[in-house]
């Protein structure tokens, strides 16, 4: 059998994606060997139906006997529907290859019923507690706290140091996902870091770097927080 999942990455560890028609590319899984086709779907500016359309196409083309996303108009449904296409909506973040193991474990109602693990936050800061500030913009991040927004109960994570911007950001992704944070929240990032963080099922929230990372964490636990944009 082979399943599409709308990814915000390539690999089978990124994070499921945003809604059909708006979700840049797909992961089309042979659920035997766990083998995987990425299926890029460009934008379209001019008429947003057409990469639906590009996208169904493809899909099919692919033999894939059902799709998960993150939601998708009645039109599209449809479409796959009448080409024999098994349609689930996922509602919970999830990783691609959770997606895929869920489904065949469980059936589509557990993919849409599916309970993500706990939230764990990782703040780009400056200092090691809840009310030091952000990371300032345009310097290199030299630590994370890590907070569990249960309990707001942190520890420090340090960031080995580098000799350059670039390579600072790479440090800084790896000692986050070495972390074990599920949110990454910071004043800026580098569009390679977000794409390399969503690849490792790591969401991004951007926070203004006059606040603390008390305030970070409460905002974001609001939804005040914005993600950067799908590249």
């Amino acid at each position: 059998m082979k399943i599409a999942v709308s990814s915000l990455g390539t690999s089978l560890d990124a994070w499921t994606g945003e809604p059909f028609g708006m979700c840049s590319q797909f992961l089309v899984v042979d659920t035997e060997s766990m083998d995987y086709v990425v299926i890029a779907v460009p934008p379209d500016e001019i008429d947003p139906s057409k990469v639906s359309l590009t996208a169904i196409r493809a899909i099919a083309t692919q033999g894939a006997e059902c799709v998960i996303t993150g939601g998708i108009k009645d039109i599209c449904r449809q479409t796959l529907t009448a080409l024999g296409i098994e349609v689930v909506v996922k509602t919970s973040p999830m990783t691609v290859r959770e997606a895929v193991e869920t489904y065949l474990s469980n059936g589509p109602q557990a993919v849409m019923d599916y309970v993500p693990m706990p939230t764990r936050v990782a703040v780009a800061s400056h200092g090691s507690s809840l009310d030091a500030t952000l990371s300032q913009k345009g310097e290199p991040c030299t630590s994370f706290v890590l907070v569990d927004p249960e309990t707001m109960g942190y520890e420090v994570v340090r960031v080995t140091e580098a000799e350059s911007l670039e390579r600072a950001s790479v440090n800084a992704v790896r000692a986050a996902a070495r972390s074990g944070a599920t949110v990454v929240i910071t004043p800026q990032i580098r569009p390679s870091c977000c794409t390399a963080l969503r690849a490792l099922a790591i969401s991004v929230a951007l926070a203004d770097e006059e606040l603390t990372v008390r305030q970070a964490v409460e905002a974001y636990q609001r939804g005040e927080l914005v993600s950067p944009p799908t590249l």
